[in-house]
Parts: structure tokens; sequence; C-alpha cells
């Protein structure tokens, strides 16, 4: 074996070994062309809805952010050209796992460029809308595994998959996104009805024209209390109206937070 080959299968050993955190079996044939592990324990985003276009900036319909640490592996499999059969291999092994909380197929999932590369940051997988699958699952033991199919305009079939791995403490945290005070309060009804939770209600609005910031929070406050009287175990939620005090670039700028700390 000459030198370069063997460079070459080190590599490709060292980047299965940093890779093993999973469990799902890889995909027959399937070559590691990259992984990614930040042991840093932060604020993690899970995508829970399709692309839509929200205020004029493409988002996901709905997000989750939670704290851990997470790995990714992204592949080539060379003998396949069925992104549906590649999905499925991944598919039936999580729902043995867990519980698969979203998924999306083709242009149902929206923009491939926004996946490939703000989502995943692998330009790798960009490639025909048609083509896509995307899968985010809960395994049993509380961990996040997210799971993307895509094929390139050359037809070389590839499969990216992320695992975020949460925090093991007593009080977890968790934070949900939503754009309507009434797809807020059908998701606190459901958080609340778990019992064992403190759920705070954060109300973020921008501010209009002629406005002071002042005002901007005043409304937030009443939405939120709004919001709040609709929900029957209120005595365990508290409302922070923020107005435009908080701005985050990567979200709308109107929108209602429940971070969520489980006792």
């Amino acid at each position: 074996m000459d030198l370069s080959r063997f460079i070459c299968l080190i590599c490709l050993v060292v980047s299965t070994l940093a890779y093993a955190e999973t469990p799902l079996e890889d995909y027959p044939g399937l070559e590691v062309v990259d992984t990614r592990h930040d042991d840093t324990l932060s604020s993690r985003r899970l995508i829970l809805g399709s692309l839509k276009k929200i205020n004029n900036l493409l988002e996901p319909e709905r997000v989750k952010y939670i704290t851990g640490t997470r790995g990714s592996m992204t592949a080539f499999i060379p003998n396949e050209r069925r992104t549906d059969t590649v999905k499925k291999f991944y598919r039936d092994q999580l729902r043995i796992l867990g519980e698969i909380l979203f998924e999306c197929r083709g242009r149902t999932c929206g923009s491939s460029n926004y996946w490939a590369n703000t989502v995943f940051g692998a330009s790798i997988l960009y490639g025909p809308e048609q083509f896509q699958h995307y899968i985010l699952a809960k395994l049993k033991n509380g961990d996040y595994i997210a799971v993307y199919v895509a094929m390139r305009g050359t037809r070389k079939l590839y499969v990216h998959v992320e695992t975020t791995t949460t925090r093991k403490s007593g009080r977890r945290v968790a934070r949900y996104i939503y754009q309507t005070s009434d797809a807020a309060v059908t998701a606190a009804r459901k958080i609340l009805a778990e019992g064992g939770v403190t759920l705070h209600l954060v109300v973020h609005q921008g501010l209009k024209e002629y406005e002071g910031m002042d005002d901007a929070v005043s409304r937030s406050l009443n939405m939120g209390g709004e919001i709040r009287k609709r929900l029957a175990d209120r005595d365990q939620v508290v409302v922070h109206g923020l107005g435009g005090l908080a701005p985050d670039d990567a979200l709308s700028a109107d929108r209602i937070e429940l971070l969520v700390i489980r006792r």
C-alpha cells in the first residue's frame, strides 16, 4: 500500500471513530467526507417545520432551541441514485430508536440552498430541491438526530446525519418560537399539561414608525397578558414583554417565545 492510500485509510478510520456516538447504522458503501463535533454546551436550533418566507425572510415555520452538544457526519453514497431508498433506510431506524418529530420531502422542504448552507453549513449538500429529504427524531434517551438526504445536480447522492446531545442535568431548558398568538397558545397548553414546568412567555415586537421603545415594550406586555389569560394553568406562566430590546437577526422581529424550564 502506498503512503497516500495509507493516509486516506487512517483519515477514514479517525472520521468514523469521531462519529461513533450515533446509534444509526451507516448506509452500505457510504464514504465519509466530513465529520464535526462541538463539545460546547450551548443553544442548538432544531428545525420542526418547512421553510417559509416570514416578513420577507426565509425561515423555518417552527424551531426549537435546546442546550447541548452537537456532532455531525456528511457522507457520499457512490452506488446509489434513489434518495427515497436512503431516506427509508434511516427513517426505519429512527422509528425504532425514538419518535419522528418532523419530516419533509422534495420542494415541500423549501430551499435546498438554505438547508445546505445555512442549516448544516455543508455546501456539498446543495442540489435540486425535488431530490431532498429531511427527518428530525427524538430518541428514547433524549437526544435528537436530524437526517438530510440530497442529490446534487451531478447526480451524486449525499447524506448528512446530525446528533444533538442534550444537557444531562436535573433542570432542562427548551425554547420554542412562534409567529402567532394562536400557535403559541396551542403549544403552551400542551406543555403545561405535562406538569412540572415553569413557562416563560417572551413577546418581541419591533418598533413601529414614530413609536418609542416604551410603547413597543408595553404592546409586548399586553399581548403576553392576553395570551396568559387563555391558559388554564396560568400560575405557572411568567410574562415578559421585550418590544424591540432583544433583536435577533436570525429570526423575525415580531415573535413569541416559550422558554420552558422543566424541574
